[in-house]
């Protein structure tokens, strides 16, 4: 079975979220995603986020609250990817890696083209775009 997290994160001051453009050197490349990866063996899911952060932002930035947001798995089981929300004081400026070729801080709702398949998913379901907002204190 292979298991995936990944995150975006909620500005308290702008009510903003970022996403991530994929690079050329990644699947699905040049879509906006979310900032995580593969869980390896034997780590659990914040364990793995923590790490992929490190590892496509540079740092951790300052984490508020986590929330869960969304899981997905697939008709046979063979692929689970947790989504969350970090809620985090401010907008910053992520370090890119190769993974990455750009970053955007954008409006719950109003999100960049094109979306990965996962990413639209979870980003376009009433339930999960009602949850950001509340996170987000939008009303």
């Amino acid at each position: 079975m292979y298991k995936a997290v990944g995150t975006t994160f909620v500005a308290k001051d702008t009510k903003r979220m970022l996403l991530n453009l994929r690079s050329k050197d990644v699947s699905y490349p040049y879509t906006w995603s979310f900032w995580g990866g593969k869980i390896e063996k034997n780590e659990e899911p914040m364990d793995a986020l923590r790490r992929e952060l490190q590892e496509e932002i540079g740092f951790v930035p300052p984490i508020e609250t986590l929330n869960p947001l969304d899981t997905y798995h697939s008709k046979d089981k063979s692929f689970t990817y947790y989504t969350y929300a970090i809620i985090t004081p401010k907008e910053f400026i992520p370090t890119l890696n190769r993974e990455s070729s750009g970053y955007a801080w954008h409006d719950i709702g109003q999100y960049p083209k094109p979306l990965h398949n996962g990413a639209k998913i979870t980003l376009n379901n009433k339930k999960n775009i009602k949850k950001l907002k509340t996170l987000a204190n939008i009303k």
